[in-house]
C-alpha cells in the first residue's frame, strides 16, 4: 500500500464517520455549558468533511509537485530519489499527513518523516 492509497482510504473513513453521525445542531450540551458546544462545534460532522475535502486536495496537490502517480508505485520511485539523494515534497507532504493515522494497522514506520 502506497502512502497515497493509504490516506485516501483513511480519509473516506473519516468521511463515512462524520456522515454517520449526522448534522450538528448547535445546542449545548447537556450541562448547558458553552465549553462542550464549542469542543462538538470543533469537531462537528460538517467540519471533519470539510477537513477531508481539504486533506483530500493537499494529496492530489502532492502527487502534481512530484509528477509521479502515487497510487501505483510511489515506494520504488521514493527508493530511488531517496538512493539518489533527491528528497520531493510532494513525498514529505504525504509522509506527514500520514502521521496522523500512524495508530493504524495499515500505517508503515517507513513513512514516519
Amino acid at each position: 500500500m502506497t502512502p497515497t492509497e493509504f490516506l485516501l482510504s483513511r480519509i473516506a473513513e473519516d468521511v463515512a464517520a462524520a456522515r454517520a453521525v449526522g448534522p450538528d445542531d448547535g445546542k449545548a450540551g447537556e450541562d448547558g455549558e458553552a465549553g462542550p458546544a464549542r469542543h462538538r462545534a470543533r469537531w462537528s460532522p460538517a467540519r471533519v468533511l470539510a477537513e477531508c475535502d481539504a486533506k483530500r486536495r493537499i494529496v492530489e496537490l502532492a502527487h502534481e509537485a512530484t509528477g509521479y502517480d502515487m497510487t501505483v508505485d510511489l515506494e520504488r520511485d521514493s527508493s530511488a530519489r531517496a538512493q539518489s539523494g533527491v528528497s520531493f515534497v510532494g513525498d514529505r507532504i504525504l509522509k506527514e499527513l500520514a502521521t496522523v493515522y500512524a495508530d493504524h494497522p495499515d500505517y508503515d514506520e517507513s513513512w514516519r518523516p
